[in-house]
């Protein structure tokens, strides 16, 4: 995990120590297209951007939003690049002494020739891919605990992890070329694990083509994103593609959710059942659950009848489902079920993800990631199940440039379980920051419930740390994480934990 008040500098390169070498050939005939005019031209990695890449490699002209990326196929080149690979209209925008393979749908193709160059890194380890609206950063650190740290890596939204390295996150799922690069950088360090997360904008953008999971776990389906899918509908299309042949070899579906058991009724590859609610008809089953302020203890019930107990100190309900599914999905991919749980029960925590502070202070301090409306609803629910004696009083906000149909739904969730809601401001970036205050404002009017608003987040902080008492429970949402706070003017250097400290500390 990275430390919780800055960023390692990386002891590894994200591109493997050897160096591949293919040629416009070989990937030709590989991608099952006409071959080249320079079949012979030899690249030794992939770029989709400029500012990646690196001499001898392929770069990637795919067409944006705003432009076609082979329009800057020459300041490719004059940084090193030795070829191109396109469509037919970004190939009229390449120079023409410039080596190029020309494509149907270069996205499409990015996946498969970079798995191409790097040999298929992925086959030489244990690949978990997992997706769902909430739970994946944490189901992804629950894989990597319970089939060993130090022989794990993961990818995801907090960062990379290779062993006990650490790369700063970029994306969820990294582009085509720095996924299957690090990848070859697992393989290198002789990692036997890797759990991927797959993000909704990963599966229909190809970032996971060119390879299958051995197992594709799908956790659960909220309302996120619909500025990017126009219903709930194709949302789920966009999750469900994991479970298909050409991602996944096995899936591993949550059924405790409509979703799930649609998902399961409709997967095109061999699919287990999960259930941490104990349904009889799933193949695997949580039994005897017992939930605590500082974790849990279960019982988890394999198809063949075995019972593992398993803890975890990390708390709520809805980390039985991510072990669970963790588990699961390491099982039927050949690891021993019994010698998964010494992992689990280690694993501390996952950076912002209902993490608990001690910097002094009489109450409790949580900080969570939740910006979603039902992630926000777990996590407040978790807290107030298990900490039922005090106030919970927490700190909210919603991000700018997204998708403004959220954001009543978050104001309503939260209002549900805290007893006092201050408002405040989340990455506004270019919105109006009163407006998105007002929607949360408005969902949660329609509970009762105590409500401030306090636009500054330091301020919203530290009002909500001067009302605490000694049994209440303070928990900022919406950062966890991040290292930046998004405003108008551009992004400044920002960490909830170390806010959260700061504002304690000045009582």
């Amino acid at each position: 995990m990275p430390s919780a008040s800055q960023y390692p500098a990386p002891r590894l390169d994200s591109r493997p120590v050897e160096t591949f070498t293919a040629t416009l050939g070989d990937l030709a005939a590989h991608l099952d297209i006409a071959p080249p005019a320079e079949p012979h031209q030899a690249f030794h990695g992939v770029a989709l951007a400029t500012d990646h890449v690196r001499p001898g490699d392929l770069f990637l002209g795919i067409r944006g939003e705003r432009s076609h990326g082979a329009r800057f196929a020459a300041q490719a080149v004059a940084a090193g690049a030795a070829a191109v690979l396109t469509d037919a209209e970004g190939a009229s925008l390449v120079p023409a002494d410039v080596p190029t393979v020309v494509v149907e749908d270069p996205r499409r193709a990015a996946g498969p020739a970079s798995a191409f160059l790097y040999r298929d890194p992925a086959s030489a380890m244990t690949s978990i891919g997992i997706t769902g609206t909430q739970g994946k950063t944490t189901t992804a650190f629950y894989v990597a605990a319970a089939a060993g740290m130090q022989t794990s890596g993961t990818i995801g939204s907090i960062g990379t992890t290779v062993g006990d390295d650490f790369f700063p996150p970029v994306l969820t799922t990294p582009e085509a070329p720095e996924l299957q690069a690090m990848f070859a950088v697992m393989r290198e360090q002789q990692l036997g694990t890797v759990a991927v997360e797959a993000s909704s904008h990963a599966l229909v953008l190809g970032r996971v083509d060119g390879f299958a999971f051995d197992a594709g776990v799908f956790l659960n389906l909220g309302h996120d994103h619909r500025d990017y899918h126009p219903t709930q509908a194709d949302y789920f299309a966009a999750k469900a593609l994991l479970l298909t042949p050409a991602h996944a070899k096995v899936g591993i579906v949550d059924v405790d959710s409509h979703w799930g058991r649609v998902l399961a009724a409709q997967a095109t590859i061999p699919v287990r059942t999960v259930s941490a609610s104990g349904s009889p008809n799933a193949d695997w089953r949580a039994e005897d659950v017992v939930l605590r302020a500082h974790g849990s203890e279960f019982v988890i019930r394999s198809p063949h009848g075995e019972r593992v107990r398993f803890s975890t100190r990390l708390t709520g309900a809805f980390n039985v489902n991510n072990i669970l599914a963790a588990v699961a999905a390491l099982a039927e991919s050949g690891r021993d079920l019994a010698g998964l749980a010494p992992g689990i029960a280690a694993l501390p925590s996952v950076e912002g993800r209902l993490q608990r502070f001690d910097f002094g202070q009489p109450f409790t301090a949580i900080v969570d990631s939740a910006h979603k409306p039902e992630a926000i609803n777990a996590a407040l629910r978790a807290i107030r199940t298990t900490s039922p004696a005090g106030r919970l009083i927490a700190v909210l906000g919603a991000n700018g440039n997204r998708d403004a149909a959220k954001r009543r739904m978050m104001g309503r969730f939260a209002a549900m379980s805290a007893d006092v809601l201050i408002v405040t401001d989340d990455n506004p970036y270019d919105d109006d920051p009163a407006e998105i205050r007002a929607a949360l404002i408005d969902g949660a009017r329609s509970s009762v419930v105590e409500i401030a608003e306090i636009a500054d987040r330091r301020e919203a902080m530290a009002a909500a740390v001067r009302m605490a008492r000694p049994e209440d429970t303070v928990v900022v949402l919406g950062k966890g994480h991040e290292r930046y706070h998004a405003l108008a003017g551009g992004e400044i250097p920002w960490y909830d934990p170390d806010v959260l400290r700061e504002v304690i500390e000045a009582l």
